[in-house]
């Protein structure tokens, strides 16, 4: 089993979600690497020079150094890099510990200064998965100095120059030994002449952790570019509406709330008056008639083909009709949100869609019971990812399945199912369906939780919407820090 880079940058946040400091998986990586270099060495070596950078990698250098002046080894570190530049908390922290230590520490703020050294080991703690495109100075240079060098080359987590996921680079330090953490990643199975010998040490993760949604899974899938014009965050059309005119209010104002853009909301013209009447965020366009025919889709072609994201059904009856729309605005759009009476069996290959059924509807839908194998299944047979709402919310993609434990009691209230499909919507126009319902459940359970705060349980789905910015912003800029 390996894990892909971000992968487990989401993991490593998470844990600190979850109360496992990621000061403490530092701890544990370093001490390995320190432990790893004794047991093979012992008392036949003198001298180690440690290369670190500025970020995690380096921290975890800090840590590896200050456990290997335990062992009485002759340790300087090879700082790449100014001191007051240690780009987070955590590794600054095991930096100041590290000076106290009376550690041999030599800066580097450019690369004239890096010298060729008879080490009897070095260590790489340079850059690991922290790669993008080609090396810089004074890491570039800092990897010639490496390579040229006899000494035995030990590297954190990932070679520096290595992509962690593909393998490939361009210029790498050449390691004889890779000590990885919790999993492999899958470059390191692919470049076994940079790598060396292979050694995944366990650092503390519980393996359950890497089945629970989180901040992690938020600041991936959310997306803002500063540079970014009206529509470049996200063009959804809202389709639902019948029954219930509030249904497809709520899924419109929650998609506005998780960053949408722009969102046209497409309901019954029988109703449209009054579901234009909620807010003057609403663009609302009505449908002939009293509910949503495969007929009037072709009407509005045009538009869903403009939009990013389709999320539809919230509001709707499952019926023969509801179903062939459906159908109809599949076979036109390429992403999509599925929700209440429009769900389908079986999504057509080319869409990537999210459906969102409660227990009820998935037993409905998929003629099964509602349980983590059963999501499963649902989302391989019906080339979808199937969120489950449910008292823990289970998300699949037919292979991987996490599950999300933000939300509360309160979130029974009518209404919650619909402003999930909007998030949903939001974060799939710049995101993979995966990564976006992952996000979406973490972060309407999060708007919850903070509703309960300020309501206890007697919140209503719109209190919910005026949450989800908060909610947003509390994962992006978790955890905090003041260099991250």
């Amino acid at each position: 089993m390996v894990i892909t880079s971000e992968e487990m940058e989401i993991l490593d946040i998470n844990c600190e979600y979850y109360g496992l400091s990621r000061l403490q998986l530092m701890e544990n990586a370093g001490k390995s690497v320190a432990d790893e270099i004794a047991k093979r060495f012992g008392e036949n070596i003198k001298t180690i020079g440690i290369f670190a950078g500025l970020g995690n990698n380096g921290g975890d250098g800090f840590v590896t150094a200050r456990f290997l002046l335990n062992y009485d080894y002759d340790v300087e570190v090879i700082l790449l890099g100014r001191s007051k530049l240690i780009k987070s908390d955590i590794a600054r922290k095991n930096f100041e510990i590290l000076e106290k230590c009376n550690c041999k520490i030599l800066e580097i703020k450019d690369s004239s200064s890096l010298k060729p050294k008879d080490y009897d080991v070095i260590v790489d703690g340079i850059l690991g998965t922290g790669i993008k495109g080609e090396l810089r100075e004074p890491i570039s240079t800092a990897v010639d100095v490496i390579n040229s060098s006899n000494a035995f080359k030990v590297a954190i987590d990932v070679p520096t120059g290595l992509d962690p996921d593909t393998g490939s680079f361009s210029k790498a330090v050449k390691a004889n030994l890779t000590v990885t953490f919790h999993k492999p990643k899958p470059g390191l199975l692919r470049a076994s002449e940079i790598v060396g010998e292979l050694i995944v040490k366990d650092i503390g993760i519980p393996k359950f952790f890497e089945k629970l949604t989180g901040p992690g899974d938020v600041k991936k899938a959310y997306k803002r570019d500063p540079k970014g014009h009206k529509g470049s965050h996200g063009r959804i059309l809202v389709i639902g509406g019948g029954p219930y005119t509030g249904a497809p209010v709520l899924a419109s104002l929650a998609a506005y709330s998780a960053g949408a853009d722009l969102v046209i909301t497409l309901v019954p013209e029988t109703i449209s008056k009054v579901v234009a009447s909620f807010s003057p965020n609403l663009i609302v366009k009505p449908l002939p008639g009293d509910s949503i025919k495969p007929e009037s889709v072709e009407k509005f072609e045009e538009i869903i083909k403009r939009s990013h994201v389709v999320v539809m059904g919230m509001g709707t009856e499952r019926n023969d009709e509801s179903l062939a729309a459906s159908e109809e605005i599949l076979k036109i759009c390429k992403k999509a949100v599925i929700d209440a009476g429009m769900m389908l069996s079986s999504i057509p290959e080319g869409v990537e869609c999210i459906m969102t059924p409660h227990k009820t509807e998935f037993k409905t839908v998929f003629k099964m019971d509602p349980n983590e194998e059963n999501v499963k299944k649902a989302a391989r047979k019906s080339n979808a990812i199937v969120l489950l709402k449910s008292y823990e919310d289970l998300i699949s993609d037919g292979v991987k399945l996490k599950i999300n434990k933000t939300g509360n009691a309160g979130m029974t209230v009518g209404g919650t199912g619909d402003v999930l499909a909007g998030i949903c919507g939001a974060f799939l126009c710049n995101s993979n369906a995966f990564k976006a319902a992952c996000a979406a459940a973490f972060i309407n359970g999060l708007a919850g939780d903070l509703c309960y705060k300020n309501k206890g349980y007697n919140y209503t789905a719109t209190d919910l919407i005026d949450k989800i910015p908060e909610a947003i912003n509390y994962s992006l800029t978790f955890p905090k820090t003041s260099r991250d």
